[in-house]
C-alpha cells in the first residue's frame, strides 16, 4: 500500500482565510442593518411611527407587465409598538415614492 502524505496548510493561509471570513460577516451585518434602518425610516414616512423588530425578508426588482415600469419590492415584517400588533407586508418603491400593502394582526 502506498501512504498518502498529508500536508498542513501554512499559518499565513489560515490567517488569510480567517480574516476573509470575518470581513464577510461584518459586510453581511452592515448590509442587513442598513436595510433595516432604511425600512424603519420608510415605515415612519408611511405612518408607522413607533416600530420595532423590523425584518427585511427580501428585496427584489419587479416590473409591471402592462406599463413596463420597474420598481423595488421589499417584503417586511415588524412590530407596531403603538397597537402591539405584528405586521407583515410589501412595500413598493418607484422613483423614491413608496406604496404599502401591510396587514397587522
Amino acid at each position: 500500500m502506498s501512504q498518502t502524505e498529508i500536508r498542513k496548510l501554512p499559518k499565513k493561509t489560515i490567517i488569510i482565510i480567517i480574516v476573509l471570513i470575518i470581513v464577510a460577516i461584518i459586510a453581511f451585518l452592515l448590509v442587513t442593518l442598513s436595510k433595516q434602518a432604511k425600512m424603519t425610516e420608510v415605515l415612519d414616512s408611511l405612518g408607522y411611527k413607533h416600530v420595532s423588530n423590523v425584518i427585511v425578508y427580501n428585496v427584489s426588482q419587479v416590473e409591471d407587465e402592462e406599463t413596463k415600469i420597474r420598481s423595488k419590492l421589499f417584503k417586511v415584517g415588524f412590530t407596531n409598538d403603538e397597537s402591539k400588533q405584528e405586521c407583515f407586508g410589501l412595500i413598493n418603491e418607484h422613483n423614491g415614492k413608496f406604496t404599502k400593502e401591510i396587514e397587522c394582526k
